[in-house]
């Protein structure tokens, strides 16, 4: 069960993969609450949203392959982390 039920739910086609999103509340100005990591879904912001949505718009999604989001058809379409920050040993 949910701490709050979202005003609005639906799905966006990226790039052949279907990605969730909920929209929550209905003030201004509107609040992105984006994954902090690639394998986090839309929950786990679940205790933040019933507060916000009091006082602004909320918006929420699932990453692609993470909670009700699909999971692209080739790994080519999932991202990957940075691995910019490499060790020199």
């Amino acid at each position: 069960m949910r701490a709050r039920e979202p005003d609005l739910e639906g799905y966006v086609d990226r790039n052949g993969a279907k990605v969730a999103y909920a929209v929550y509340g209905s003030g201004e100005p509107t609040v992105l609450l984006a994954a902090t990591w690639p394998i986090v879904d839309s929950r786990h912001w679940k205790a933040q949203v019933p507060y916000l949505a009091r006082h602004f718009r909320v918006v929420t999604f699932d990453p692609r392959g993470n909670g009700r989001s699909e999971r692209p058809a080739d790994a080519a379409g999932t991202p990957m982390p940075s691995t910019s920050a490499t060790s020199s040993r």
